[in-house]
């Protein structure tokens, strides 16, 4: 098996997998016969995940074991979570998960998130049935950034307790970080439905409405997520244009376009900086038509209209729309 076809994930997932066998051949209910197969399996294991000689990506070996140990993935007990999920859990072992979770809120407000991810996962190791582990290891995830774990937690957590309001307003984040603005609202509903005084929520899900609303508006390619909102405006022939150079050049020594930049600094709102960008469009358009309208042209194909400087409408305006002809 080659490495580019073992996913990383399956690759702490084995490890894990390991380590309970590792600590099967200490047990005296095995012969000599039994723990020498045991460490065949595991030799088989290594060989086919490719964990054998320090495998950095699982954390595998002294060394990169260390380097790795950060690693959430590192510090879950297959074998604990097996009994935390199918047997019941003792009051000591949910006493000491509890502790373990304050330690992670502590370390939450010290801004160690990955400190207390890790100390997260310790307490699911020893009780994966309490929703709460799950959700605050979610906004320990979403902290470092890592949304899609986010939301896995926060479905974990309502899997043991579907009327868990915090755990789907914090889904309602991860989505939303995700620009999944749909499943968003529809978490952010649910927090509402659990949680009806909560403020927090209603202004998300007003936040979350208000993309979609935008979206719907704008289908276009400018739309979707990571779209280039310019399209495929050629910038670099634009600006190694020899003309633009020297159009340039003369616009930024002419003192009536100092006396336009300079509007900026007094700027405090949207319509002042609009204004100034037309002026600025305008007389870009004066200085060299042709050149300008090309410009203007790429930029219109990308949704993004510049006002022209057409004799018959000086002021840049729409022209008003031609009377309906003749039946």
């Amino acid at each position: 098996m080659s490495d580019s076809s073992v996913s990383l994930d399956a690759k702490y997932f084995v490890r894990s997998f390991i380590r309970f066998l590792s600590k099967q051949i200490d047990q005296p209910n095995f012969n000599e016969d039994s723990r020498e197969s045991i460490e065949v399996a595991i030799q088989c294991l290594e060989n086919v995940y490719e964990l054998n000689e320090g495998d950095e990506a699982a954390g595998t070996g002294a060394e990169n074991s260390a380097k790795k140990e950060d690693d959430p993935r590192n510090h879950v007990d297959l074998y604990e979570l097996y009994r935390n999920t199918y047997v019941e859990v003792s009051p000591e072992r949910k006493q000491e998960a509890e502790v373990l979770k304050n330690e992670g809120n502590r370390l939450m407000k010290e801004e160690k998130y990955q400190e207390a991810l890790n100390t997260y996962t310790k307490a699911i190791n020893l009780d994966a049935t309490n929703p709460v582990f799950y959700c605050n290891r979610a906004a320990a995830y979403s902290r470092l950034g890592d949304y899609v774990r986010a939301a896995d937690d926060c479905r974990m957590a309502l899997r043991h307790d579907p009327n868990y309001s915090k755990a789907w307003g914090r889904l309602g984040l991860a989505y939303s970080k995700m620009n999944e603005h749909k499943q968003a609202v529809t978490a952010y509903q649910n927090a509402i439905r659990l949680e009806p005084d909560n403020q927090d929520y209603k202004n998300n899900l007003g936040v979350s409405n208000q993309f979609l609303e935008e979206r719907s508006r704008n289908p276009g390619p400018s739309a979707g997520a990571g779209a280039n909102p310019l399209g495929n405006i050629d910038f670099a022939s634009v600006i190694n244009n020899p003309d633009m150079v020297q159009m340039a050049t003369r616009m930024m020594s002419d003192p009536a376009m100092h006396n336009i930049l300079g509007q900026l600094g007094g700027m405090n709102n949207m319509d002042a900086l609009l204004e100034t960008g037309r002026r600025l469009a305008m007389q870009m358009s004066s200085e060299n038509p042709e050149l300008f309208n090309n410009v203007a042209r790429q930029m219109e194909q990308a949704g993004i209209n510049l006002p022209r400087n057409n004799p018959s409408n000086p002021d840049g305006s729409q022209p008003p729309p031609p009377p309906p002809s003749a039946p």
